[in-house]
C-alpha cells in the first residue's frame, strides 16, 4: 500500500475495533469478552496518542515501538495486560498488509520470575525532563481534569491521557544544566550536517518533550545520544532508519 493511501494510526486502531467485534459476536453479550474489549479499547487508544493519532501507519517503525514498549513496562503494573492488545493491533497490521514489518516482535514483555507478582511496580525509573517540559505537562492535566466529570468517564482517550499525564509527573526529575557543561538535556545545540553543510537548532528534551518539527530532540533518540556527553567542536555520527550514518559537527551549546 503506498503512503498516500495508508490510513493513519487513529483510524487503523478503529478499523482494527471494529474488526474485532465483527470477528466476535459473543463481545456483546459475553461479560469476559466485553471486558477484554474495553480494556484493548482504552490501550490502543493511548498507544495511537503517545505514537502520533495523525501518523500514517507506514510511518511507524520499530525504535518508537520498542520505546513505546519500554516505557510501560518500566510504568509497572500489569503491563503485559496493557501490551497485549497493542501487539495483536501490531499483528493486524501486518496481516493485512498495512505495515511491511513484523511491528509485534519489537514489544519486549519481560518474562515474570518466579513468585513475583505481576501487579508490582517493576522497573520503575525516574524520567528526566526538562523544567519547561514538566510544567508544560501539569498545565496539560489540569486542563483535562478542569472538564466535567461525566464528559472524562465517556471519552477514553481523555481518561487515558490523563492517566498518562500523572505517571509522566510522578516519574520526572527536573535537569538544570551550566554555561560549563557539554551537551545534556535542556541544553540548545546547533549542528552543522557535514554533508551538505546546512545548520540546524535544536533543543535536547525528555522523551515526551520531542517534537523534530519544533526543533525538540529527544535525549533517547539517535541524534540526541550521539550529542550528549559531547562539547562544541565535536564531530559525532547519527545512525540513520535504512542503517547508514550522518556527520555532524556540533557548531555551539546553549544553556
Amino acid at each position: 500500500m503506498g503512503p498516500d493511501r495508508a490510513p493513519t494510526v487513529e483510524q487503523a486502531v478503529k478499523d482494527y475495533l471494529a474488526a474485532e467485534v465483527a470477528r466476535n459476536a459473543k463481545t456483546k453479550s459475553n461479560a469476559e469478552e466485553a471486558q477484554r474489549y474495553s480494556r484493548a479499547t482504552e490501550e490502543l487508544h493511548l498507544f495511537a496518542w503517545v505514537i502520533g493519532a495523525e501518523k500514517t501507519v507506514t510511518q511507524l517503525n520499530a525504535p518508537d515501538i520498542a520505546d513505546y514498549g519500554v516505557g510501560e513496562v518500566r510504568k509497572g503494573g500489569d503491563f503485559e495486560a496493557r501490551l497485549r492488545p497493542v501487539k495483536d493491533f501490531l499483528d493486524y497490521l501486518k496481516k493485512r498488509g498495512l505495515h511491511e514489518t513484523s511491528l509485534r516482535d519489537h514489544v519486549k514483555i519481560r518474562p515474570v520470575a518466579k513468585g513475583e507478582k505481576r501487579t508490582a511496580t517493576v522497573g520503575v525509573q525516574v524520567v528526566e525532563v526538562t523544567k519547561s517540559g514538566l510544567e508544560a505537562r501539569k498545565k496539560e492535566l489540569e486542563a483535562l481534569k478542569a472538564q466535567r466529570p461525566e464528559i472524562i468517564a465517556r471519552k477514553t482517550d481523555i481518561s487515558a491521557r490523563i492517566r498518562e499525564l500523572e505517571e509522566e509527573i510522578r516519574d520526572a526529575k527536573v535537569v538544570e544544566t551550566t554555561a560549563s557543561s557539554p551537551a545534556d538535556l535542556g541544553a540548545g545545540v546547533k549542528l552543522r550536517n557535514l554533508e551538505d553543510g546546512t545548520t540546524r537548532a535544536y533543543m535536547i528534551v525528555g522523551p515526551f518533550e520531542a517534537n523534530p518539527s519544533e526543533g525538540k530532540l529527544s535525549i533517547k533518540s539517535p541524534a540526541g545520544e550521539a550529542v550528549v556527553g559531547k562539547r562544541r567542536g565535536s564531530h559525532v555520527a547519527v545512525k540513520t532508519p535504512s542503517g547508514g550514518e550522518r556527520r555532524y559537527r556540533i557548531m555551539e551549546i546553549r544553556v
